[in-house]
């Protein structure tokens, strides 16, 4: 009686063994057929990512190639400083008052005219890099 029990037991687990590798072989054929699927799209991002890693070592090759811009001219102390300015005519603010004395002198060399907050801001962080470099 024994060896019969233990025949049946051997022959259910060797059942259930064949069960789950039909299991797992579908699932695997199921996931191998997906993958055939994918092969472009990753071979498309695989070629995207090398043009990108490309891209970014070009740019930076690019930094370091670019000149740097010349220093500002510094006047000479010899130069004597313009008279006082004339009185402002009523109804101007001070930025407008100071907006007019600037306009008519003639730009540094190196120097940049800068339009809005963000650009000042962007251009005091790239002159500090500059310098700690």
């Amino acid at each position: 009686m024994m060896p019969a029990l233990i025949d049946i037991l051997i022959i259910v687990l060797l059942v259930g063994t064949l069960v789950y590798a039909f299991i797992l072989d579908r699932r695997v054929r199921a996931l191998m057929a997906t993958l055939k699927e994918m092969e472009p799209m990753v071979g498309a991002f695989s070629s995207a990512v090398d043009q990108s890693a490309r891209s970014v070592e070009d740019l930076r090759d690019l930094s370091t190639k670019v000149q740097r811009a010349e220093p500002p001219v510094q006047r000479d102390a010899t130069q004597p400083r313009q008279a006082a300015a004339e009185p402002a005519p009523a109804g101007q603010s001070p930025a407008q008052m100071r907006a007019a004395r600037l306009k008519g002198r003639s730009q540094v060399r190196g120097q940049a005219a800068v339009q809005g907050k963000s650009e000042l801001v962007r251009t005091f962080f790239d002159i500090t890099k500059e310098r700690k470099e």
